[in-house]
């Protein structure tokens, strides 16, 4: 083929490529738009320090910078996203926290610093894999409300700067147990006095808070958790710090009437039962570990010539509650949902304040096992008269050591009128009534169909666990420091290169094409 032929032919096949290559209008309009939006502002996650661990539905707090990398002036206030994350930039199943109000005004090359503290989730993050790390990430004005020049750099610039890796554990529980007991005098009359004394043991890495130890009487012969438990006090037991104990004390005074559900006794067994309030293990009900001379002692309780008793026309109060509903046929790990009951005294005298219990149990209603719920007071009842009570709870994010509970079961809401016996009632076997079944939707932080339990309290890791937040807690701050220090002398996150001549945006092409650009246009 003649030279002329083969050019002719070379430009046809080049023309044959000019709608592609040939875009002189688009390619010109990006160099407009280019060069107006370096005019603009570029807001940047400069700097985030938080938490290096935490359980789920903790406080975390978060703290930071935002930059302004750009070239004028932020004329409008904007919010910084604070956001729950499986990976280290924020997706479609991150899960917003909180937010941080940003005044306007933030100038070019300046920094505000920011701290906010918010709640983690009460469950797991979707896509959370099973070490239990999750990213708090941050994302500069999420609603849009800035013009800038360049949002690719509003989230995801990485670790240091607007992402840090959180682990998810669980705190370390406390184990309290009454090691000691004292009782003076062993015999006494009903409405006489008894000095009480004992040691609380915490014996767990966890930090026991304040909390209540029950003084409870049993009739000698029955067993400790039936309906014949009367407690007669209880003793103030201050927060006791891992591995350690207290001694406490108190004076506590009988009754002067014999309470019914113990009439025709002298001989009884007298249990401190420690954290009557359920402050650091959820197990239903508390029960004594360490038997006679341990959390337990013999004692004597006389009935005198002068001692009133119950006849037939005292005037006594029978508490009892009524239906109970709950919000949901479905209960959910880790959320909050209200139970319903109707009260009513059923007798002639008024109790005075008294207390009712909430407890989960399973679904053929046993009273023996379950968890802890709630309670709460309820200032006294005219004789004849209901009240209804609607009362929030929320199923804890995690089960106590050794319980299990599968996400297919069943369970039902138990109330409980005072649960502790206090109250001297005409009659007791009324003080429970149950909700019907509700199906447990109980999905663990780590994807299985089981919550995730607490650490057994002897486990040994809370040395090793603080001396490695203690590292975590220096390379946070090191990065922090590092990403303060370098935010001010280079801009983070690279815009892309931008887009000079005709030329160089056609060099993607074959050579040929480049070649008759340049002698033909």
């Amino acid at each position: 083929m003649p030279s002329q032929d083969r050019r002719s032919a070379g430009r046809r096949r080049a023309w044959g490529r000019g709608p592609i290559i040939l875009k002189f209008d688009a390619l010109e309009r990006r160099e407009v738009m280019s060069a107006l939006g370096s005019t603009l502002p570029d807001l940047v996650t400069s700097s985030l320090v938080t938490d290096t661990s935490a359980d789920w539905g903790d406080p975390v707090t978060a703290t930071g910078q935002v930059t302004n990398q750009g070239r004028s002036t932020v004329t409008t206030a904007f919010n910084v996203g604070i956001y729950a994350s499986s990976k280290s930039t924020v997706g479609k199943y991150s899960v917003l926290l909180g937010e941080v109000t940003i005044p306007a005004g933030l100038e070019p090359g300046q920094s505000v610093p920011f701290t906010t503290t918010v709640k983690l989730p009460t469950t797991q993050v979707p896509g959370v894999s099973s070490n239990g790390v999750v990213y708090i990430d941050t994302k500069v004005d999420p609603e849009g409300v800035v013009k800038e020049s360049n949002r690719r750099n509003n989230t995801g610039v990485g670790a240091g700067f607007d992402s840090v890796a959180l682990q998810v554990a669980p705190h370390q529980q406390a184990a309290l147990t009454a090691s000691g007991i004292g009782v003076y005098p062993t015999a006494v009359d009903w409405g006489g006095t008894m000095q009480v004394t004992a040691q609380i043991k915490n014996e767990s890495y966890g930090v026991a808070p304040a909390t209540r130890a029950l003084v409870v009487l049993t009739p000698a012969g029955s067993a400790f958790g039936s309906l014949s438990d009367l407690t007669i006090g209880s003793i103030s037991v201050p927060t006791i710090p891992a591995w350690s104990s207290v001694n406490v004390e108190t004076s506590v005074t009988l009754p002067s009437m014999v309470p019914r559900i113990v009439e025709g006794s002298s001989s009884y067994t007298l249990t401190i039962v420690p954290d009557g309030d359920y402050e650091t293990n959820t197990t239903y009900p508390r029960n004594p570990v360490g038997g006679v001379g341990v959390d337990q002692t013999p004692v004597t309780v006389n009935t005198t010539d002068t001692t009133p008793t119950t006849t037939a026309e005292t005037a006594l109060p029978n508490l009892a509650p009524g239906g109970v509903t709950v919000s949901s046929g479905t209960l959910s790990w880790g959320n909050s949902f209200q139970v319903s009951t109707v009260l009513q005294n059923l007798g002639s005298a008024d109790p005075g304040a008294f207390r009712v219990r909430f407890v989960l149990v399973n679904g053929n209603g046993d009273t023996t096992a379950g968890l802890f719920l709630g309670d709460t007071v309820i200032q006294g009842l005219a004789p004849g008269t209901t009240q209804t009570l609607t009362q929030s709870l929320t199923l804890p994010n995690r089960l106590p050591a050794g319980v299990t509970l599968s996400s297919s079961e069943v369970g039902r809401i138990a109330v409980i009128v005072d649960p502790e016996h206090v109250i001297n009632e005409s009659f007791s076997n009324n003080n429970t009534a149950m909700s019907g079944p509700v199906n447990l939707k109980l999905l663990g932080s780590d994807g299985s169909t089981y919550v995730p339990n607490y650490p057994a309290p002897k486990q040994l890791l809370a040395v090793n666990n603080s001396k490695l937040a203690a590292r975590a807690d220096a390379r946070a701050a090191a990065a922090a420091a590092k990403a303060a220090s370098t935010a001010q002398h280079r801009k983070l996150y690279r815009k892309p290169v931008k887009t000079n001549s005709v030329l160089h945006s056609l060099s993607v092409f074959p050579k040929s094409v480049n070649n008759f650009i340049k002698k033909y246009v």
